[in-house]
């Protein structure tokens, strides 16, 4: 298994989800909101990260291969977010253009940036920051 990497600084939390099956698809958009809760997303920035971690996972199950998929917390600067990611040795060869323009489709808006690095194999990383909204205040306290 390989071990995540980023171009961003990389936190806690570091889940990753094993993609054999069509049921391991419910449990990679199962880990991706778990991780996305541990990491401040709000329930409707949640789906989102759900939906694109579902996207990969499919697109890797029909590889015929398994596949880890990884999720950690990433930060740059002030910005904080988390980065699915997975090894894609299928693409070994195909040029990192075409690749982008497929993975911007088939995600759509659900992702911020998607990045792919390497060639051997390539890494397909797709990241989103966390938005206002998502920032809780902490400073806050519960008064009944």
């Amino acid at each position: 298994m390989t071990r995540p990497t980023s171009p961003y600084q990389m936190q806690p939390p570091v889940l990753s989800a094993r993609v054999e099956t069509t049921m391991d698809v419910m449990i990679v958009r199962n880990t991706a909101r778990r991780a996305g809760g541990l990491l401040g997303f709000t329930p409707a920035h949640l789906a989102q990260l759900a939906s694109a971690a579902a996207t990969l996972a499919e697109l890797t199950l029909m590889t015929n291969s398994p596949h880890t998929i990884h999720f950690n917390g990433v930060s740059n600067n002030d910005n904080s977010g988390i980065q699915i990611s997975t090894s894609a040795s299928w693409l070994t060869g195909v040029a990192s253009g075409n690749v982008m323009i497929a993975l911007r489709s088939k995600m759509g808006e659900l992702v911020d940036e998607i990045l792919v690095e390497g060639d051997k194999p390539p890494v397909i990383m797709m990241i989103v920051w966390r938005g206002g909204e998502d920032a809780s205040d902490d400073s806050e306290e519960y008064t009944p």
